[in-house]
This record gives structure tokens, C-alpha cells and sequence, in this order.
């Protein structure tokens, strides 16, 4: 039945999808393109767009956002229970590479946390300050349009393709995603980038208590920009997305975080199954010892 009822729904979805099309279709061929563009804005602005998921709101106004928002809980129930786990009442937590802000919403909603969210891609950024005006967040999730990096500099994030929600970019680089294969970039953004470093030691950006690092490469990086603050213990918990083969940098990352006295989390409600199995880059968690 559970199948039938499936089934049913994604036939409704697509002849409604199909439907409409046409529809637009016959309205620009008897109006021209820009009184259909206007209708279609009504359409838009009569029509709720935002989406409620466990007490969280997400503009689902596009396509890869609107999934984004809908497995908030299941595409990475690794990272939500680490976050669950770990994170205190009132902790700073950084997330590099926010995307639309699923994280930083759930840590900020969920766990009260001061959230500085970094997200380079101008699509992304736009959507992740609107879920965070959605959810009047904005008094502890605080957004800035930079990438994070081993040096600061100026130069370009390489979008794989320019929608909102989409990742797979690069930052001075055209190399990203699970397999760190070369792309064409289909758009090159301007994008200021920093060390954390540098962020936390001249401009008094908050220190961190945590850290979550996904930025699709040049994760490795981003570390290497925090050399000067791994030693504080202010620092508790570090999640770093790991290519599924490891890389040599990830055996780096690894080796490097066990020398500043972290520990990988081993247990198997933070190990991402369903990405291992299929071969895609997911996150390892690192607590600090408490010794």
C-alpha cells in the first residue's frame, strides 16, 4: 500500500509539473514573455513557499534547497548527532560551508548555539539569510560570504553550476567533490578568503568550540588555517569532511588532529553508512581528549 501511495504521489507531482508547463507554455505564446513573467510572479507571491521541518523554516523555493530542508535529518544523521551530542547550550560553532544553512539552523534552533556560518557561494548565501530571516535566528547565526583557506587572499570560487543549493565548488581551484576530479566552472565569483586564524586573532570573531569543515577539497586547507588555534581547548569537537578512499591529505588531517590531542569518533551513529556505501566523501568527528 506504503508503495501504491508512492507511486500515486510522483505520477500527481509529475502531471501537475507537466500541467503547468503547458500551461506557461500557451500564456507566453498568446501574451509574450514578459506579461507571462509577470503573471508568474504573482503566482509565486500568492503561494507559500516556505517549508517546516521539525519546528525549523526553510524558503523551499527551489528545487536543491527544498530537498536540502526535507532531509535535514536523514542525509546526515552523523553530523545531527554530533551536534546532539556535543554541542552545549550557548557553544560557538563555526560552520564552513554552510550551504543554505541546514546546520547552522539546527545547532542555533536546537542547541542554542552562537553561529558563524561561512558560505561563499552568492546563490547559497542568499538562501542561507533567508532561512535565518525565516526563523528570526539572526540574533545567534551570524553569516558571512568568505571562503576559509590556508592564506588570505583574493580570488575566485569556482561554482560547478550557479542554482542555489548546489556544492561541488571550488575556491582558487577547479577540482571538488567526492572524487576531487577536475570540472570546467560553469561561473567564476569573486570571493574574499581567510584563515580562521585570522578571523579569530585580528578581527575577535568569536572563538569556536566547534568546527564543521565541508567545502567539497579544500578541506585540508581550512585546517591548516586554524594552526594557531588548535592548541586552545576552548576548541572541543572538529567535523572534516574525508574522502571515502583517504586520501593522502586526509591520513594528514587525521594525524595532524590525534598530535593536537583530538580522537576520532568511531562509533557508528557518527559514521555516515549510507555515503560509505556508495563511495562518497562524508565526515569524520574529532573529539579532544579530556586529559
Amino acid at each position: 500500500m506504503r508503495l501504491f501511495l508512492r507511486r500515486c504521489k510522483n505520477f500527481v507531482v509529475a502531471f501537475a509539473r507537466t500541467l503547468i508547463r503547458i500551461t506557461f507554455k500557451v500564456i507566453f505564446l498568446i501574451l509574450g514573455k514578459s506579461r507571462t513573467l509577470e503573471i508568474r510572479n504573482i503566482v509565486s507571491e500568492e503561494i507559500d513557499s516556505t517549508l517546516e521541518i521539525s519546528g525549523i523554516v526553510f524558503d523551499g523555493n527551489a528545487k536543491i534547497p527544498l530537498l536540502r530542508a526535507k532531509t535535514m535529518l536523514t542525509k546526515e544523521p552523523d553530523t545531527i548527532a554530533w551536534i546532539n551530542d556535543f554541542f552545549s547550550d550557548g557553544d560557538v560553532f563555526y560552520d564552513v560551508g554552510a550551504n543554505v544553512g541546514v546546520f547552522s539552523l539546527y545547532a542555533a534552533f536546537y542547541k542554542n548555539a552562537t553561529v558563524i556560518a561561512f558560505e561563499p557561494s552568492a546563490e547559497n548565501y542568499a538562501w542561507l539569510n533567508r532561512n535565518i530571516f525565516l526563523n528570526h535566528l539572526d540574533d545567534n547565526i551570524t553569516a558571512y560570504n568568505l571562503a576559509l583557506h590556508d592564506t588570505n587572499k583574493i580570488s575566485v570560487l569556482n561554482l560547478s553550476a550557479f542554482m542555489p543549493g548546489k556544492a561541488g565548488h571550488g575556491f582558487d581551484i577547479t577540482r571538488a567533490g567526492s572524487d576531487y576530479a577536475n570540472y570546467v566552472p560553469e561561473f567564476k565569483q569573486g570571493v574574499l578568503g581567510f584563515r580562521i586564524d585570522t578571523l579569530v586573532l585580528d578581527y575577535a570573531v568569536p572563538f569556536p568550540n566547534h568546527v564543521k569543515i565541508d567545502v567539497d577539497g579544500n578541506d585540508p586547507l581550512v585546517l591548516k588555517g586554524m594552526d594557531r588555534i588548535l592548541p586552545d581547548k576552548r576548541l572541543r569537537s572538529i567535523a572534516i569532511e574525508s574522502n571515502p578512499q583517504l586520501r593522502e591529505q586526509d591520513i594528514d588531517v587525521r594525524n595532524k588532529l590525534e598530535e593536537f590531542g583530538f580522537r576520532i569518533l568511531t562509533e557508528q551513529k557518527y559514521i555516515n553508512s549510507d555515503y560509505a556505501a556508495v563511495g562518497l566523501a562524508s565526515n569524520d568527528f574529532f573529539i579532544r581528549n579530556s586529559s
